[in-house]
């Protein structure tokens, strides 16, 4: 009661005080009053009351802060010291941020057809195991065939033709066929064989024929030549005979013992002989230019018949392998309508679900992702943190698709970096790829949980280390690199 009745009543006379601060005319006697009114309580011999007065005044009176602004500067300024000399020491890691897809180290397989076609039928579906050489799709090829027929009717006649124009070339007795009709289960390779063996004979009976002509022919005229020149050896004794008996002649007749007539008749007849053996002479020479030019068209018409099987053979063999070509390439054709998977791994986004859909050319049919593959990370690399990335350089890899609570960070390096430039066909963006591979310890941490590709991750890549304060300093030292240039 004592310690309430005088906080009352000092606060009772201060306030009445100050109001008569307030309302005399001279302030200064009234403040001047205040002021001993406040020394008297502060020395009041009462304890009690002082020490009353010395726990509740001072909250109201003291008005002097420095000591503890002394203290609160103190500890900024150490606070401020030991924070710059820790960002201008102490290192901080630099990452460079790059979104990125979880891939198959081969890449997945995209299959298409090159020249498309009309569905016939679908053996598998999107998430289903194939392995490698396993019948995906079959287009329909009903004109392939038919162009396969064709091709192959026309390469078994060109084919027999040129076994034939062999055995002409050869002058064979018979035609030898090559040993693949003897595979073929085809009835137009009789009919071929038959037909070609045909006109082997007709030709060769006929060309025989021609030279067994000209051949009796030179015959014939060996033997003219032959009896004419018997005749001049007749005439050429005859000759000598009139010429030895004109020798006679004329010796009689010189002695008067023979007739000047028979004289002159044997010289006529000696004249007309000579005259024979000239013109047997002649008509040698001439049986003996027929026999000659006969020789000559055997020669000739021999040398025709092969010349006409050279540019026959040549044709053919031309057209053979033209037509070789296409049934090669028609047959490729009809063995790639069946669509074979070329590795082992899982269907992934089939293109065309109907039995009767057509097929594009050249567009993408379905995806196959490997089995078993390596899985890495392909990561969109900024263009101004290129030059902060080097193969070999280490990552780290969250999977957004993971728990982040449970699924701990891996570890990758740079494996490879793109030479230029790509283009995200999405945003337009340009960006470099690099290649991330996962270490064997960051995948043993996985556990039970599966990559799968084209799954999303957040690729930290390792960049170096710097301070805070270089941090902080970088964009005004590259703001006054720029500065102060005189254009």
């Amino acid at each position: 009661m004592v310690k309430k009745s005088f906080i009352e009543n000092g606060f009772e006379d201060l306030k009445n005080k100050l109001k008569s601060i307030f309302n005399a005319e001279n302030k200064e006697t009234g403040f001047e009053d205040l002021k001993n009114k406040l020394k008297s309580i502060f020395n009041a011999e009462n304890k009690e009351t002082s020490e009353i007065v010395s726990d509740n005044l001072p909250v109201i009176l003291r008005t002097d802060d420095r000591p503890i602004r002394n203290i609160g500067y103190s500890i900024l300024f150490v606070m401020i010291g030991v924070f710059g000399t820790w960002s201008y020491i102490a290192p901080i890691g630099s990452s460079s941020l790059a979104s990125g897809v979880v891939a198959v180290k081969t890449h997945r397989k995209t299959i298409q057809h090159l020249e498309g076609g009309i569905v016939d039928s679908i053996s598998v579906r999107d998430g289903d195991y194939v392995n490698s050489g396993a019948t995906l799709l079959t287009l329909d090829s009903t004109q392939v065939k038919a162009q396969i027929e064709i091709f192959s009717g026309q390469y078994i006649s060109l084919a027999a033709i040129d076994a034939r124009l062999t055995a002409e070339r050869t002058e064979s007795n018979e035609i030898k066929f090559p040993d693949t009709f003897k595979d073929l289960n085809d009835s137009r390779v009789q009919e071929a064989i038959q037909g070609q063996q045909q006109i082997f004979i007709a030709r060769g009976d006929s060309h025989k024929g021609e030279i067994n002509l000209l051949s009796q022919r030179v015959k014939q005229l060996g033997l003219k030549i032959t009896g004419l020149k018997t005749q001049q050896k007749s005439k050429r004794r005859l000759l000598g005979s009139y010429a030895e008996e004109i020798s006679d002649i004329k010796e009689l007749l010189a002695e008067g013992f023979a007739d000047k007539q028979r004289l002159r008749e044997l010289q006529r007849q000696h004249t007309m002989t000579q005259g024979d053996i000239a013109s047997l002479t002649t008509e040698v020479a001439s049986a003996q230019m027929q026999q000659g030019e006969t020789e000559l068209e055997i020669v000739q018409t021999t040398r025709k018949f092969q010349e006409q099987i050279a540019t026959q053979s040549e044709e053919v063999n031309a057209e053979l392998f033209s037509i070789n070509e296409q049934l090669i390439v028609a047959v490729d054709k009809a063995e790639r309508s069946i669509i074979k998977a070329p590795v082992s791994g899982f269907i992934l986004g089939m293109a065309t679900h109907t039995d009767g859909g057509v097929v594009m050319p050249g567009s993408p049919i379905l995806d196959i992702v490997p089995e078993d593959e390596e899985l890495i990370v392909t990561a969109q690399v900024a263009l101004m943190d290129i030059d902060k990335v080097v193969v070999g350089t280490s990552a780290e890899i969250r999977f957004s698709a993971f728990s982040s609570k449970t699924t701990p960070v891996m570890e990758g390096r740079v494996k490879t970096i793109s030479a230029d430039t790509l283009t995200d066909p999405v945003t337009g963006m340009p960006f470099y790829e690099a290649v991330i591979e996962l270490t064997p310890e960051s995948t043993q941490k996985l556990g039970g949980l599966v990559l799968i590709p084209g799954m999303p991750a957040e690729v930290l890549i390792n960049t170096g280390k710097r301070t805070f304060f270089e941090y902080l300093v970088q964009p005004l030292s590259d703001a006054f690199s720029r500065s102060f240039i005189e254009e």
